[in-house]
C-alpha cells in the first residue's frame, strides 16, 4: 500500500522505559518467574529478525483485527482525537499498518488533520527498538502521536478511562496473569470502549500440536508453568469473569507459511458498567 505524504499529519514518538514488578503474578512461584525470564531472553535474541522471518504469519493474523479497529474507525472526525492501545505490541507491526490505512484513507478523502493518540506497550525492549524503527522517517508533529512503553500487559501506565480501543494480537497466551491483564485493559477504556484481542486457538489440532512441542522444549517439568494458549471456552470466560459486555467471539483459520493453517480466535467486546 502506498502512503500518501500530508502535511498536516505527522508523529510524535516516544520511547519509554517503565519499572516492571516482578512478581507480577502476586505470589512467590520461581518457577514462574524462570519461565517469563527465559521468554524475555529468546525475544531478545530474536527481535532484530523477527519481522522478516514471521512475515507470512504476521500478515495473516493481524488482518481480522485490522478490519475490526477500522470498522470502529469509519466514523471518525476530522480534528477529532482518537486514542489506541496495543498491549503485547512487539515489533509495533499492529500499529504500523493502521496508521498506513489511516493515513491513505485521509488522503484520499482530502482531509487534513487527525488526531490520532497510538500507545504500544511490551515487555521486551528489544522488541520496542524494533518497533520504534518503523517510525523512524516520519516528522515529529503534534497531530499524532506514538508511544512506546516497556511494561507488561498487567501493569498498562496509562491513565483510566483513557482510550478509546485496546487491542492485543498474538500476545495473549504469553500474559502470565490473562484476567489481571483483561481488568487493566478494561480500567485505561473508556466507558463504551471497545476491546479486541486476537490470539491463538488452543480449539485447532495443530496449535495443541506446537504447544506440547514447546512444553517439551522448555523442559517438561515447566509444562505447567509455561503460558499457553487458551481453548474457546476458556477465552471467552476470561471476558466474562472481568465483566466485559457484548462478548463477540469467532474462530477461524489463516495460511502461514503456504501450506499450515493456523487455529485464531477474536474477540471483541464492550466496557459498560
Amino acid at each position: 500500500m502506498i502512503v500518501h505524504p500530508i502535511k498536516n499529519i505527522n508523529i510524535r514518538k516516544a520511547l519509554n522505559n517503565m519499572p516492571v514488578d516482578d512478581d507480577i503474578d502476586g505470589d512467590d512461584n520461581n518457577t514462574n518467574d524462570y519461565v517469563y525470564e527465559a521468554l524475555q531472553m529468546e525475544y531478545k535474541d530474536m527481535a532484530s529478525w523477527y519481522d522478516t522471518f514471521w512475515k507470512s504469519y504476521t500478515d495473516g493474523t493481524l488482518k481480522r483485527p485490522l478490519d475490526e479497529v477500522l470498522k470502529h474507525m469509519h466514523n471518525i472526525r476530522d480534528g477529532s482525537i482518537f486514542a489506541l492501545l496495543d498491549t503485547g505490541c512487539g515489533t509495533g507491526s499492529f500499529l504500523r499498518r493502521l496508521l498506513d490505512v489511516v493515513l491513505y484513507r485521509f488522503a484520499s478523502s482530502g482531509e487534513d488533520t487527525l488526531q490520532l493518540q497510538l500507545t504500544g506497550i511490551e515487555p521486551s525492549k528489544e522488541m520496542l527498538v524494533q518497533a520504534l524503527k518503523k517510525f523512524d522517517n516520519e516528522e515529529d508533529s503534534t497531530s499524532t502521536t506514538i508511544t512506546l512503553n516497556q511494561s507488561p500487559a498487567e501493569q498498562l501506565p496509562l491513565d483510566d478511562e483513557s482510550q478509546d480501543i485496546v487491542v492485543s494480537t498474538n500476545a495473549f497466551h504469553f500474559f502470565r496473569d490473562k484476567e489481571k491483564s483483561l481488568q487493566e485493559m478494561k480500567r485505561v477504556l473508556k466507558q463504551n470502549g471497545t476491546i479486541i484481542i486476537t490470539d491463538w486457538c488452543n480449539d485447532y489440532w495443530l496449535v495443541k500440536l506446537y504447544h506440547i512441542l514447546e512444553r517439551i522444549r522448555w523442559n517438561w517439568r515447566f509444562k505447567d508453568a509455561y503460558p499457553g494458549p487458551s481453548s474457546s471456552s476458556k477465552f471467552i470466560d476470561h471476558f466474562k469473569s472481568v465483566g466485559f459486555c457484548d462478548i463477540e467471539h469467532s474462530m477461524y483459520r489463516v495460511r502461514v507459511f503456504s501450506i499450515f493453517f493456523w487455529g485464531m480466535q477474536t474477540i471483541k467486546a464492550t466496557k459498560s458498567d
